[in-house]
C-alpha cells in the first residue's frame, strides 16, 4: 500500500510543482508531456500492483477497495497543502512588494 501511495502522491504532486502559481490559475491540461508522463506512470504502477507476476516481484499484496480509497485520498493531499502554501507565499510577497524570487540565482525582484 505504501509503494502505491507514495508513487501516486509523487505523480499527482508533479502538477503542483510545475509553477509558483495556483493550479487553478495555470490549468492542469496545459503541459501535454506532463499529462502523458502522469498517465504512463499511473498505468505502469497499476500494472505492477494488479498483475500477480509483477506484484510478486515487488512483494506487493492486492489492495481491497478501502485501501484503494485511502491510497487515493492520501495521494491527493499535496494539492490542498501546496495550494495553501502558494497562497501564503503570494500574500507574503505582496506585503513586501516583491514580485518574484529567483531561487537559483538567489535574487529578489
Amino acid at each position: 500500500m505504501a509503494f502505491i501511495t507514495i508513487g501516486m502522491l509523487e505523480l499527482i504532486h508533479s502538477f503542483n510543482i510545475k509553477s509558483d502559481k495556483s493550479i487553478l490559475e495555470v490549468g492542469i491540461m496545459e503541459n501535454k508531456y506532463l499529462i502523458g508522463s502522469f498517465l504512463l506512470g499511473v498505468f505502469v504502477q497499476n500494472i505492477v500492483a494488479i498483475i500477480p507476476t509483477f506484484a510478486d516481484i515487488f512483494e506487493l499484496h492486492t489492495l481491497n477497495s478501502t485501501q484503494w480509497i485511502i491510497t487515493i485520498i492520501i495521494s491527493f493531499m499535496p494539492i490542498p497543502i501546496m495550494e495553501l502554501q502558494k497562497l501564503v507565499n503570494k500574500e507574503r510577497l505582496s506585503k513586501k512588494n516583491i514580485t518574484k524570487i529567483n531561487y537559483k540565482e538567489k535574487t529578489i525582484y
